[in-house]
């Protein structure tokens, strides 16, 4: 899936390493086992390029940007869900096309909410009505995958594959069987699938699901809302893809990265000793204010979806006669949400890890879990166990797309609303690529 550029271990000075690698005579830098202390690292970046405007061009004028992807030159690409395609941004930031548009004829988008970029430079695209529309990187309609979201279908994100398939949690499948099927047809876990190119999908793996939560039932007229139990502080299910096509995948409450071969199968455990968060009562406290300030503020009508928990949905009539149901009325979703928040039922601890990635150079950055409203430090290792450092909370953080050489984009948006894509580098990544290496 990446691709890795091989540069002299000893050219510069790397701010990333600079406390725990060093140029050895025989290798690449020297890292700490995962049992180590924390050791603080503090990466540079130079600013490459930003694109988004409040007033210009068509492709420059983001509606809502749901991912951003680099291939192997360091083209980027931006997927615009309101506007329906994706604009292809030069290494040097310089506009090269769009791809797609809005619809619902062949090779058009409707509602896109995923991309991944695989190997070949092919682009994947999940419509949440379509199913999976591939693309070439010049912008032709290759072919479409397309996945029932009563069987279960791809969420977001979604990983591109080394053989072409692809990779994500599902969406809706789960929720949607129970409520059809009844618990007998709920998948055990929390399902993550293989989805093929001929619109077929397979188990690849079955996350810990944690402990049974409560849900919560609510009718009026033709609408039932069925709101799984809140969580407070949800289990991670946290994945990346590294290079020769093994997964990476954080599920649990503490310090445990799960390393899978091509099959599914867990090869290996990642583990760091460290404690996590006990939950307090003034913790518990403050998460009810800040649920409870949040469901105050829900509002509008129509046919309305809260997220809560894994998955609430509003549902009329599913199967046959009954026309359109009519959305729930808010005061109902406010008062559901309020009784719920108030019956919270807390978890002992945080869980520790709260998001993983894995770079275009096979390391893994883990960011640990804060408190609510904060934000955690991210550490830095491999899958063969070792352990770099750790960024502070205010340093660095997981970017939304890595790209080769160093690459970093992230998704921004100013006090406007107005969204933004920013590129940045790490400074003398030469140095990390070697990482590893004897």
């Amino acid at each position: 899936m990446y691709r890795s550029s091989c540069h002299p271990a000893c050219t510069g000075v790397v701010a990333l390493l600079l406390v725990t690698a060093g140029c050895g005579s025989e290798g690449g830098p020297v890292a700490a086992g995962l049992d180590s202390p924390d050791i603080p690292l503090a990466p540079d970046v130079e600013e490459m390029y930003t694109v988004g405007v409040l007033d210009g061009a068509p492709w420059e004028m983001f509606g809502s940007v749901r991912a951003v992807a680099f291939d192997e030159d360091g083209t980027l690409f931006i997927l615009d869900s309101d506007a329906g395609h994706i604009v292809a941004i030069d290494p040097g930031g310089g506009f090269v096309r769009t791809i797609s548009g809005k619809g619902e004829g062949p090779g058009e988008l409707n509602q896109p909410i995923g991309m991944a970029v695989f190997s070949d430079g092919g682009i994947g695209v999940n419509d949440l009505t379509r199913g999976i529309q591939f693309f070439s990187r010049e912008g032709e309609f290759l072919r479409e995958a397309a996945f029932d979201m009563m069987d279960g279908a791809p969420g977001v994100p979604i990983y591109a594959l080394p053989d072409g398939t692809v990779l994500s949690a599902e969406l809706v499948g789960g929720s949607l069987a129970r409520l059809l099927g009844g618990d007998d047809a709920v998948p055990e876990g929390r399902p993550i699938h293989r989805y093929r190119l001929d619109g077929t999908r397979e188990l690849f793996y079955a996350a810990w699901p944690g402990p049974p939560g409560e849900e919560t039932e609510m009718r009026a007229g033709n609408v039932r809302l069925v709101m799984s139990g809140a969580e407070p502080f949800p289990l991670p299910l946290a994945v990346g893809v590294l290079r020769d096509g093994r997964v990476v995948v954080a599920d649990s409450v503490g310090y445990r990265i799960k390393i899978l071969d091509a099959s599914g199968r867990v090869t290996r455990t990642l583990e760091r000793s460290l404690a996590p968060v006990a939950v307090t009562e003034a913790i518990r406290e403050a998460e009810r204010e800040r649920r409870l300030a949040t469901a105050r503020s829900v509002g509008g009508g129509g046919n309305t979806v809260v997220m809560m928990g894994r998955l609430s949905e509003a549902v009329g009539s599913v199967r046959g006669g009954g026309g359109v149901p009519r959305g729930p009325d808010p005061d109902m979703i406010r008062r559901m949400l309020e009784d719920q928040i108030r019956d919270l039922a807390f978890p002992d601890e945080i869980p520790l890890i709260a998001n993983l990635a894995v770079d275009w150079s096979d390391r893994i950055w883990v960011q640990r879990s804060a408190l609510p409203g904060e934000t955690g430090p991210t550490d830095i290792l491999t899958a063969d166990g070792q352990y770099f450092g750790t960024i502070a909370p205010d340093g660095l953080r997981i970017p939304n797309a890595f790209g080769p050489d160093g690459l970093l984009a992230y998704i921004d948006t100013d006090e406007l609303g107005i969204q933004r894509v920013r590129v940045v580098r790490l400074v003398g990544d030469q140095l990390l690529e070697t990482a590893g290496e004897d």
